[in-house]
């Protein structure tokens, strides 16, 4: 679900991708832009330590930590342990998501923004059309065609937005090709590209990237009901687009990677999404929670969702992503990260964590008195944590 604030790669936590991308889960986009804010509240003590005290000054911090994302709702790992020791999607969601039933919605399409960019190039292997905003239409041959921010397409002046409509094969676009249309728009100085498909057919394909192709068909089919849950919970219909294609919403690159096991599972569960007291859940998802599930509260603001508990998972403790660290830091590379620091030297660090055990905030105490915090999204994110799932040890 995916939302989540700066999420390491999901696709790390299973070993296939790089290491900064769902911080996959870490961390999903609403809840994204709030959560990787940098919160700095400075305050002064009341009785300040005197500058040529006797006090000891932190070098640098060794951190450790569990989990690999938020650890909110859905743990794609955990799904994997649970799916293989015999329980049901039902099951699995009923766990990571209390309180919540399964239930049927009509199919309908959703848009994906693709890409932001001054220029874009689009394309086909068969012909296809391009309908524009003013009404014309034009056939193109296969081939890729540039669209530059005054409407040019292949020497035609046309008025954006414009439509391409596929031939016999996908629309083509950034080396990938993709189901249904694709909208090329202007955006202040930015063209867009969106990609608006059945919701089926985007779950298989979000599936797809979210989880590998060999997992128990009941992971799948688990993460296929979240995913479908997740994106019609985020639908912007005021807006140019629903859905991002990475962790500010969830992973989806059209046909690039489309496994039969993930359209199998988007396919068994067609339309099936969660409700909690009749209304669609916002099913965020990681790749591991640690062993321990996580709420809203504390992480990223606004209201705590009821249907999100700490819950122990023993399925999850079993993960490859469970541990991490140790990771030690100089304070003097914190300080390029965070140049409010106390100037004078820090005497000690704190975390204040929410009721799941996750970083709240970090807090510096400077031997002058005065104090900085540090939001725990922010200080994950800025630092390449796999979680706000974590202890740290100062070192003096």
């Amino acid at each position: 679900m995916a939302i989540q604030v700066a999420r390491a790669d999901r696709r790390e936590a299973r070993g296939t991708g790089p290491a900064q991308k769902r911080l996959a889960c870490v961390l999903v986009c609403r809840f994204l832009a709030a959560g990787l804010a940098v919160a700095f509240t400075s305050l002064t003590a009341a009785a300040p330590i005197s500058a040529d005290s006797s006090a000891k000054l932190v070098s640098g911090l060794t951190i450790s930590g569990r989990g690999f994302g938020h650890g909110i709702g859905l743990s794609q790992w955990g799904a994997e342990e649970r799916a293989k020791a015999g329980q049901s999607h039902q099951q699995i969601l009923s766990f990571y998501y209390p309180g919540t039933e399964i239930r049927v919605v009509p199919s309908r399409t959703v848009r994906v923004l693709l890409a932001e960019q001054s220029r874009l190039i689009i394309g086909s292997r068969s012909a296809f059309t391009i309908a524009d905003a003013g009404g014309r239409t034009v056939n193109l041959a296969a081939g890729h065609y540039p669209v530059s921010r005054d409407g040019h397409v292949d020497g035609q002046s046309l008025t954006l937005p414009i439509n391409i409509v596929p031939g016999r094969e996908p629309v083509m676009f950034g080396g990938s090709r993709y189901r249904g249309t694709l909208t090329i728009g202007l955006d202040g100085s930015r063209l867009y590209a969106v990609n608006t498909l059945d919701l089926e057919q985007y779950v298989g394909d979000v599936v797809s990237y979210e989880n590998p192709a060999n997992w128990p068909p009941e992971a799948l089919r688990a993460q296929a009901i979240a995913s479908r849950s997740y994106a019609l919970a985020n639908l912007r219909p005021d807006a140019a687009w629903d859905l991002y294609p990475d962790d500010r919403s969830q992973n989806y690159g059209g046909l690039r990677k489309e496994y039969p096991t993930a359209v199998a599972a988007a396919s068994a569960t067609r339309g099936q999404v969660l409700r909690y007291r009749g209304e669609i859940v916002d099913a965020l998802f990681s790749a591991s929670n640690g062993g321990l599930t996580s709420t809203t509260d504390g992480v990223w603001g606004g209201p705590v969702l009821p249907y999100f508990a700490v819950r122990s998972d023993q399925f999850d403790a079993r993960s490859p992503a469970s541990n991490w660290g140790p990771i030690r830091v100089a304070i003097s590379t914190l300080r390029q990260d965070f140049p409010d620091l106390p100037s004078a030297g820090i005497v000690s660090v704190s975390i204040a964590t929410n009721p799941a055990n996750r970083a709240a905030s970090v807090t510096f105490l400077g031997v002058d008195g005065s104090t900085v915090a540090i939001s725990g999204p922010a200080f994950q994110q800025r630092l390449g944590l796999r979680s706000t799932y974590l202890s740290l040890v100062p070192t003096y």
